[in-house]
């Protein structure tokens, strides 16, 4: 079955900024970075939470169905966790449509114990754990920033370094005094880091 197509929030304006956002998490994590809409125009939306199984290509797809639905071409993508995922595929199997990516607290693929773990968990946390993007870093050319909590589990770091060696115009930058979630944990970085590596 198709999963179906919700209207995007959008605020601000300026170059867009499709905010994706993290497993068991709503497009409301993105509030504390509400600010950029005074330099960008920010779309977010809803990732399913039921529906069937859906892998992370299906969400790569339905985003393009979502901006070509609403008129947007090319734009900075930014995801975290899920969103990191989707936005890796999306970045990798649409070139002509990512301005600028940004990656953050992701991986190409969870560790096995975290797969296992992630499986019986509902089907954004599955699509997840069936992942393996590993071969995608390669295929993406778009600027990138690979954003990762200091304090996050080896696992998270490993896979922040892969992508920011493996794709072309990576770099990686640590958030400082975070945990696990950066963009919860410290909006303020975060804003701060985006203003810089979207607006060059």
């Amino acid at each position: 079955m198709p999963l179906p197509d919700p209207k995007p929030d959008r605020i601000g304006s300026g170059p867009i900024v499709v905010l994706l956002h993290g497993v068991g998490a709503t497009r409301r994590m993105w509030d504390g970075i509400a600010g950029l809409a005074e330099r960008f125009e920010l779309l977010s939306y809803d990732f399913p939470v039921d529906g069937g199984t859906f892998e992370i290509g299906d969400l790569a797809d339905r985003l393009a169905a979502i901006l070509t639905a609403a008129g947007v071409a090319r734009a900075h993508i930014v995801g975290s966790s899920l969103g990191g995922m989707v936005a890796q595929c999306f970045a990798a199997d649409f070139p002509e449509r990512v301005d600028r990516l940004v990656l953050c607290d992701t991986t190409p693929a969870l560790s096995e114990g975290m797969r296992d773990a992630f499986l019986a968990a509902g089907p954004m946390h599955a699509a997840m754990a069936r992942a393996d993007l590993m071969d995608l870093a390669e295929e993406i050319f778009a600027p990138t920033l690979v954003l990762c909590a200091e304090g996050a589990d080896l696992a998270t770091r490993e896979g922040a370094d892969f992508l920011a060696r493996s794709i072309s115009r990576g770099q990686l930058a640590f958030v400082p005094g975070t945990a696990a979630d950066a963009v919860t944990e410290r909006p303020d970085w975060i804003v701060r880091a985006l203003l810089d590596f979207l607006g060059r």
